[in-house]
């Protein structure tokens, strides 16, 4: 599978915005996407194109007055907190946001977008449809678990905001093209025990190492859209979830056994960041991991 490019846009200011983010996934290692939180003064942007697929989410607790031409058509919108707007690449764009008020972007390069696709069915020719001051709740949860991994620093490392991003682009796919896809696989199948073993070798194997979803599906050569699905279905537990479980149970051993620093522990175990680590195993333990490592 192609290695893609970091996608960010906090190098460098956008002609469509006059600030830059308030919150950004630069480090997050994602590739393909990203999300950026902005909190935003009134302004009028002219008219440009975005080279990634582009989701906007309105922020905050009051709808903003807003006015958008798309194709040469003008709209006022008064877009409610958690409305959407979905512009794909390379169409021409411009607004004029009359408030200050948050907002949050989350963007896909076109051939991240297109292999995500690719992988879970045949289609020639992708073609998205733009949306304007658009309700959509999966999107918005989306929106809103992404932006609390990256306030949180990744505390699981990179497969959540990766498998986030997947079914996401899956979920834009199938509601807001102009060809909507069957889904060849049958998803109701489970993963046989063979399979299954295969991989928990790989992931204790590589376990201080940021796995990827993609490295994790490459595995049994299956495509991420789907590799997350029957995962689920035969474990009942998403990748993330399962290799987050393994690496708090590798740390645990680690403290237990062995004289190694909360840091040390964390690298050991695939988290490169003391205080992610320590929230995350909390989170999971329930007790900070020095205050696990003397109470046994």
């Amino acid at each position: 599978m192609d290695v893609l490019p970091l996608v960010d846009l906090t190098k460098h200011t956008h002609p469509a915005l006059s600030d830059r983010p308030i919150l950004s996934s630069q480090r997050s290692g994602w590739r393909g996407v990203f999300f950026n939180h902005y909190d935003h003064p009134a302004h009028e942007s002219p008219e440009h194109q975005w080279m990634q697929h582009i989701i906007g989410i309105t922020g905050g607790r009051h709808p903003v007055k807003s006015e958008h031409r798309l194709a040469n058509q003008l709209k006022t919108c008064y877009c409610q907190p958690g409305g959407i707007l979905f512009l794909p690449a390379e169409v021409r764009y411009s607004s004029h946001w009359q408030q200050a008020g948050e907002f949050s972007l989350i963007g896909f390069s076109p051939k991240f977008f297109e292999q995500i696709v690719n992988e879970s069915t045949q289609v020639k020719h992708i073609e998205l449809i733009p949306q304007l001051d658009l309700i959509d709740p999966f999107v918005q949860q989306v929106g809103l678990a992404l932006k609390a991994d990256v306030e949180a620093e990744h505390p699981a490392g990179r497969m959540f905001g990766e498998s986030l991003a997947t079914g996401l682009i899956i979920h834009l796919f199938k509601h807001y093209s102009v060809w909507r896809p069957q889904l060849s696989c049958d998803l109701a199948g489970r993963l046989p025990e063979y399979q299954l073993r295969k991989l928990f070798d790989y992931i204790h194997a590589h376990l201080s190492q940021d796995i990827t979803l993609s490295e994790m599906a490459g595995v049994l050569n299956l495509s991420q859209y789907y590799f997350c699905r029957l995962f689920k279905q035969s474990t009942g537990v998403t990748p993330h979830q399962y290799l987050t479980r393994c690496r708090i149970n590798q740390a645990k051993q680690l403290l237990l056994k062995t004289e190694l620093t909360i840091t040390e522990i964390a690298f050991e175990v695939g988290l490169t960041n003391h205080s992610s680590f320590t929230r995350l195993f909390r989170q999971y333990v329930g007790v900070t991991p020095k205050a696990f490592r003397v109470s046994q």
